[in-house]
């Protein structure tokens, strides 16, 4: 995993002015503790802002309650439909911590992108989600 780390021009406390905003990679290897090394599976998020700070909701909503709430909201039965779901983890990052993971994803992507065209013909993109289960 790589880093973005960046000079950004400012007047700093030790009375230099950095340089232009140039990318450093680094190597960082984080080590598990307790059971951080867990998998979580979630098919939901959320993003919320509150006083400097992103929290990220990773949750997990059963199949089967998504598909009624599709079925339900097809026909026609309910106008708002409410889930519940499981809460799997919350993080609280700062706002430019933010930032760079929409940079790694957006890298992610379009890398999976370019590794999709290389080994198969057009398809329907899997990361576009389907318009008909997708949750507001």
């Amino acid at each position: 995993m790589s880093q973005n780390l960046s000079n950004n021009k400012q007047a700093s406390a030790n009375g230099y002015v950095g340089a232009e905003a140039q990318p450093v990679n680094i190597g960082l290897r984080l080590r598990a503790v307790d059971q951080s090394d867990r998998s979580i599976v979630s098919n939901i998020t959320g993003v919320h802002l509150g006083s400097g700070f992103a929290f990220i909701d990773f949750g997990f909503i059963e199949q089967t309650a998504l598909t009624e709430v599709t079925r339900a909201a097809r026909a026609g039965e309910q106008k708002n439909p409410t889930l519940d779901g499981r809460l799997e983890c919350r993080i609280a990052m700062g706002i430019g911590d933010l930032a760079q993971l929409a940079r790694q994803i957006e890298q992610v992507i379009a890398a999976a992108g370019k590794a999709r065209t290389v080994a198969s013909p057009p398809q329907q993109d899997p990361l576009v989600p389907d318009p008909v289960s997708s949750l507001q």
